[in-house]
């Protein structure tokens, strides 16, 4: 058994040692740094699966130590020597295999990721090299201006920069290069390439270089050229400044002028600089954007406009002071005429205005005077219009003398003077001229005037006439007849006088102008004649009409039937209607009737003509006209009612209409509440049930004020539209009243716990503590708009402490004790002032209810009545509510505590003001018939922007109270401000349990 497994080891130990001899061998074949990459990755990829063998090697290592094992249990000392030594050769071969196994397989692959490293960075190098030559092969962009040139050489400054620091790097990149070779001897990293990528850096390092000494080269010479630039103009600048002080120095002209030459001098040698900065502009235009040169190239042009104008003013000023030193004999030459033509001219105008004044003496002419008048004053006119010629002359003469130096200001106050005078005298004739003529043409033309307005007269009383076919108007127009056939005859004796003065026209008029009054003249006369004689028709006509209509007694029996018939019309119109279309018909009707009454007092006046001395006639007469003024009041008062009843109707119709449409609005809102399931919910929603709860206090007064406005349309509404009428309130009521229901059962399905008070009951709800501290703490956060109000008041109630909730409702048992020490006097009390509150609201309501009706005299006295009745018994009500306030105190809790009382208050506070706006409402109302009475009917837009003022003012007052109400009294709870706010959107009413 020794024997085989001796074998067995010696078998494994050969294997073994044959797998260590072959690795050995194959590292030294493979254990060499140099040569090219591609073989030193080969080598690379063989170590690595030398390696990876290695397990290999263990095992057939670990198999020869367990047949050595077997060995070593044998007696023979000699084989368990020789056992021993073959296990120390191998473990020793074995740890030599390992370690050269390690060491040539980091040694390969730190020269390979050595290399790997070298290829990036060079790799990147390369990049860099070939981004930095194609920006260096693109043109140096042109910049517009020295700003951007400046700003063009600090960024290329910054990429010099980068290239210079790209040097450490390079020489890095060189040193590895060169190591790597040493140990690889790989042509890719041999000195010559090396050699050029030093080559190439460098070209890149000399072209950017290059290109900074360029663009710092455009930024010199454009710096240069804006300097020259700069000084040119403060140069041009203090020769302007110098030029005008030299002007208006008070020195002679002489020296002056040499100043002048001097100065000039000096500006014409600054031309050479000129030409220099044209040249350094043209230079720098070529390294400059096309923008940018068309700004250098208006600079220069600038300085040159500049200079010339410079060169001018210098040209016209020594020009000023040539002209200034002319000869004085030539001026005084000039002076003497000058002088001589306004004396001419004086004389001339001194003897027109004698002339004219003569004229304006009289003030009464005849025609012929005013003829010889208006002549002469043309002659004048003529005479003012030739000299306006030698005007200008002497106008033309004053500008020549301000060419010379002396002082002329005599001369042109002379020459300002007479020309006044020649505007006056002009003016004047020109004047009296027109009024000549204008009186002139009255006279004549007036004729042909009166006949335009007398034949308009006459076609207005002959169209009248010709419908007349009873007595009516008939002796007024028989009159007005006789008065035009009157003019008639005075017209024919001036169209005669006016023939035969054709020249007097022709002169006056002008040949045209008197042809055309000449043709009016004959066709007026021809006009006249045809008018006349259809007067004269119409007389004869109208006079037999009166002659056929003398009886009075036929023409009062006339009247009489009318106004019989017109009763009884009335009458059978007269009466209840059911509905507004029935009362606008009656209203029609009346106004018919009305209409036929008018149209009966044209006969009534007739027949007071007719009226002759008997006594009888003027008995019947005034009995007829008495009858038919009864009866035309009757009629008028009719038409009123019939007008405030259709108003009212139509009014409470209206209003109706809003609640019955705000009713459905909200079932439908409160059916939204509605889950799938059928069960109330609010989730999310809590801001829009509080809104739309909220609604319901203002729309209930609403409600009772259209139940108090409908009693009065039952009363001028008949039994048919009564029924109606009742059938809709009734309807609304129970709409109402089921709303109401479901709003209780929302209530009651989201745990809001409404208590059941008794009627009267005093209410002492402790959490009114809570709103009265609620409100001082909102009060002491001022918030600006009704957002932030919200807002606060919510963070504020939740800060709100549970100890403060639970003194409060330790509290109530003896609130409860206070409130049955009183033995029920405040109850009764209460009571009493509220049942009296309700009666006196209802008759307010009542007469509110009349708002924009007309009512007649005795309703508007009946009104006035009740109103002051209103008033006087305010008093007495707040002596009743002032002990109703101290009571409730002395029951052991505050005013503002109790809610009932401060709904009370509220009402209570609402009737008062509702009783001074009906007042002042009925005040204005009086005044404003009082002026109407006596001023005419405003427009339109008048009346709306009056009430347009009015509703402001008001908007005013009621802000203005919201404001201070919570001033006023500061012991008050939050419930009277909750009471007010239903105006607005937020309300401070609390719908949830306390927060406990």
């Amino acid at each position: 058994m020794t024997q085989q497994e001796q074998q067995e080891f010696m078998e494994r130990l050969e294997v073994a040692l044959s797998w260590m001899r072959a690795i050995q061998e194959r590292l030294k074949a493979n254990d060499n740094t140099q040569g090219p990459r591609d073989a030193l990755e080969a080598r690379l990829r063989e170590t690595e699966k030398i390696h990876q063998s290695e397990h290999e090697g263990r095992v057939k290592m670990d198999m020869a130590l367990v047949a050595a094992e077997n060995l070593l249990q044998s007696a023979d000392e000699d084989l368990r020597n020789r056992t021993h030594a073959k296990l120390k050769d191998l473990k020793s071969l074995w740890e030599e295999t390992c370690m050269y196994i390690v060491h040539c397989h980091s040694r390969i692959e730190w020269v390979w990721l050595h290399w790997s490293e070298y290829l990036k960075a060079y790799e990147e190098f390369e990049m860099w090299l070939t981004k930095q030559q194609r920006s260096l092969d693109v043109q140096v962009e042109l910049q517009v201006g020295v700003k951007e040139k400046l700003w063009q050489v600090d960024q290329q400054r910054v990429v010099v920069s980068d290239i210079h620091g790209q040097a450490v790097l390079l020489e890095r990149l060189l040193d590895e290069a060169a190591a790597l070779h040493n140990r690889t001897q790989d042509p890719g990293v041999e000195p010559q390439a090396q050699e050029r990528l030093q080559e190439a850096y460098n070209d890149v390092r000399d072209r950017a270089e290059e290109r900074l000494s360029l663009l710092q080269k455009v930024a010199d010479e454009h710096q240069m050229y804006q300097g020259c630039v700069q000084r040119f103009q403060s140069w041009l600048l203090s020769k302007t400044k110098e030029l005008t002080d030299l002007m208006e120095r008070e020195d002679p002209g002489e020296n002056k002028f040499k100043a002048l030459q001097a100065l000039d001098d000096v500006v014409a040698s600054e031309e050479k600089t000129l030409q220099h900065i044209e040249g350094v502009a043209e230079a720098v235009r070529g390294t400059t954007s096309p923008a940018g040169a068309e700004m250098v190239v208006e600079e220069a042009e600038e300085l040159r406009l500049g200079w010339q104008r410079l060169r001018q003013g210098l040209c016209e000023a020594e020009e000023g002071l040539r002209s200034s030193l002319d000869s004085h004999s030539q001026y005084m030459a000039r002076c003497q005429r000058l002088g001589e033509d306004i004396g001419r001219l004086r004389v001339l105008l001194h003897g027109l205005d004698q002339e004219l004044a003569e004229g304006c003496e009289t003030r009464d002419y005849t025609e012929e005077q005013m003829v010889g008048q208006w002549r002469k004053y043309t002659g004048v006119r003529n005479t003012l219009a030739g000299e306006e010629s030698q005007v200008e002359l002497l106008k033309a003469q004053l500008k020549e003398l301000f060419r010379f130096s002396e002082d002329s200001r005599h001369l042109s106050d002379d020459v300002l003077a007479v020309v006044k005078e020649h505007q006056s005298v002009k003016c004047r004739a020109t004047r009296l001229c027109s009024e000549s003529e204008s009186g002139l043409r009255s006279i004549l033309q007036d004729p042909v005037l009166v006949y335009t307005q007398w034949s308009h007269m006459v076609s207005q009383v002959l169209e009248v006439s010709a419908e007349v076919t009873d007595f009516s108007n008939v002796a007024m127009l028989v009159q007005s007849i006789e008065h035009l056939l009157k003019e008639s005859f005075q017209l024919q004796e001036r169209f005669s006088l006016l023939q035969v003065k054709g020249d007097l026209l022709e002169s006056v008029f002008g040949p045209e102008r008197s042809d055309g009054l000449q043709g009016e003249l004959s066709a007026a006369i021809k006009t006249r004649e045809l008018l006349h004689a259809q007067l004269l028709q119409r007389r004869s006509r109208l006079q037999g009409l009166i002659s056929r209509t003398k009886d009075f007694s036929d023409t009062y029996d006339m009247i009489r039937s009318k106004l019989a018939a017109l009763q009884a019309r009335l009458l059978e119109a007269d009466g209840l209607q059911p509905d507004i279309l029935a009362k606008k018909s009656q209203s029609d009707q009346f106004r018919v009737i009305q209409k036929d009454l008018e149209d009966c007092e044209a006969d009534i006046t007739a027949l007071e003509t007719l009226v002759s001395s008997s006594q009888s006639n003027k008995t019947q007469f005034e009995k007829l006209y008495a009858d038919w003024k009864h009866l035309n009041k009757a009629v008028g008062v009719k038409v009123n009612e019939s007008e405030e009843s259709i108003a009212d109707h139509e009014n409470f119709h209206d209003n109706l209409l809003n609640i019955e449409k705000w009713l459905m609005i909200m079932k439908q809102k409160l059916e939204s509440f509605h889950s799938p399931s059928g069960d109330w919910t609010i989730d999310g929603r809590q801001n829009e049930a509080e809104r739309v709860l909220g609604e319901f206090p203002e729309k209930e007064i609403q409600l009772q004020q259209m139940e108090a406005q409908g009693q009065g349309v039952l009363e001028r509404t008949s039994d048919e539209g009564q029924v109606h009428i009742t059938r809709d309130m009734k309807r609304l009521r129970e709409s109402w009243l089921h709303t109401a229901k479901i709003t209780k059962e929302w209530l009651r399905n989201n745990s809001v716990t409404v208590l059941d008070w008794p009627s009267q009951s005093p209410d002492r709800n402790p959490i009114e503590h809570l709103w009265r501290d609620l409100k001082m703490d909102v009060h002491q956060r001022s918030p600006s708009n009704l957002t932030e109000l919200e807002r606060i008041c919510k963070e504020e109630w939740q800060r709100i402490p549970k100890s403060r909730c639970e003194k409060l409702v330790a509290s109530f048992p003896r609130r409860l004790m206070a409130v049955l020490a009183q033995k029920g006097h405040y109850k009764s009390r209460r009571r009493e002032f509220e049942a009296w509150l309700h009666k006196e609201n209802e008759v307010l309501s009542k007469i509110f209810s009349t708002k924009g009706a007309t009512l007649s005299a005795k309703e508007h006295k009946i009104q006035q009545n009740t109103l002051k009745v209103l008033r006087a018994g305010v008093s007495r009500g707040q002596e009743q509510f002032q002990l109703l306030l101290q009571e409730s105190s002395e029951a052991g809790s505050e005013p503002a505590e109790d809610v009932d009382l401060e709904d009370l208050r509220y009402r209570w506070m609402l009737y008062k003001s509702k009783l001074k706006n009906v007042g002042d409402r009925t005040s204005a109302k009086v005044r404003g018939e009082l002026v109407m009475i006596v001023k005419t009917k405003p427009g339109l837009l008048q009346r709306v922007c009056r009430l347009a003022l009015l509703l402001w003012l008001l908007l005013l007052a009621l802000l203005l109270m919201a404001f201070l109400l919570p001033l006023m009294d500061e012991n008050n709870s939050c419930s009277l401000s909750n009471n007010f706010a239903r105006s607005f959107s937020i309300m401070l009413r609390y719908d949830g349990p306390p927060p406990t």
